[in-house]
């Protein structure tokens, strides 16, 4: 690859970023990648008390900026729907092809399809997006851009057979220094800080390292051959 490696993750919500490929995404910038976040949600619905109601959505777009620069993500695409929003429609699919088709990515991380309302959604919806987003059609939408690799990750459901897992033990401080600038989500998700380190564990046992984040590579985009011997790489 002669460009700077391009990547996009595809996020419900901030924070999400964090809790799923987090120190991925550090290592990956330490590595002089070009990451650019894409959050769907303002995060209206993360407060615990009623005077927080009017202001939660401000406060996490601070949070966002101060956890995105502990990751060393260099842009953040944020829209403008509710936590609660039904994102299963046209416009939501069109913004993920115009986000590719504008971003250009080498790679793309995004939900598994678990979870809960926001995060199943795109976990159905983006790979189809970020796959159609490189047909030659919906040209209003930018030029077609083919992403060759998409990687799924989850939140809170645990991934059973991950497809690859990436050893972040140097960079899970900064994943758990990125978490603690959420500071408004500590008491909405109790003992997130616990449960991101006791994943990262469990993943990091399954190859032998101390901290590990785990990836299910999406089916939906399929793996270019042209020469069918390469099928026998490793073998």
């Amino acid at each position: 690859m002669t460009d700077t490696p391009r990547i996009l993750a595809i996020c419900a919500h901030d924070d999400d970023e964090v809790i799923g490929p987090g120190g991925t995404l550090r290592k990956l910038a330490d590595a002089g990648a070009d990451i650019t976040t894409l959050v769907f949600c303002t995060g209206n619905e993360g407060f615990i008390r009623l005077e927080e109601k009017d202001s939660i959505v401000e406060r996490r777009r601070g949070e966002r900026a101060a956890a995105q620069r502990i990751l060393g993500t260099r842009a953040c695409i944020a829209f403008d729907y509710h936590d609660f929003d039904n994102l299963d429609t046209e416009a939501v699919y069109r913004d993920i092809m115009r986000t590719v088709r504008r971003i250009r990515p080498h790679l793309v991380f995004t939900h598994l399809s678990c979870d809960y309302l926001a995060h199943r959604t795109l976990g159905r919806l983006a790979p189809e997006a970020v796959w159609q987003a490189g047909w030659v059609c919906s040209l209003d939408l930018g030029e077609p851009w083919a992403v060759s690799r998409l990687y799924q990750f989850s939140i809170i459901e645990p991934i059973a057979k991950p497809s690859h897992i990436v050893d972040i033990s140097d960079t899970f401080r900064a994943k758990l220094d990125a978490m603690r600038a959420y500071a408004s989500q500590h008491e909405v998700v109790a003992g997130i800080l616990g449960q991101i380190e006791g994943r990262a564990k469990l993943y990091g046992a399954m190859i032998g390292v101390e901290y590990g984040e785990a990836f299910l590579r999406s089916a939906t985009i399929p793996v270019k051959v042209a020469e069918p011997l390469t099928l026998l790489e490793g073998v």
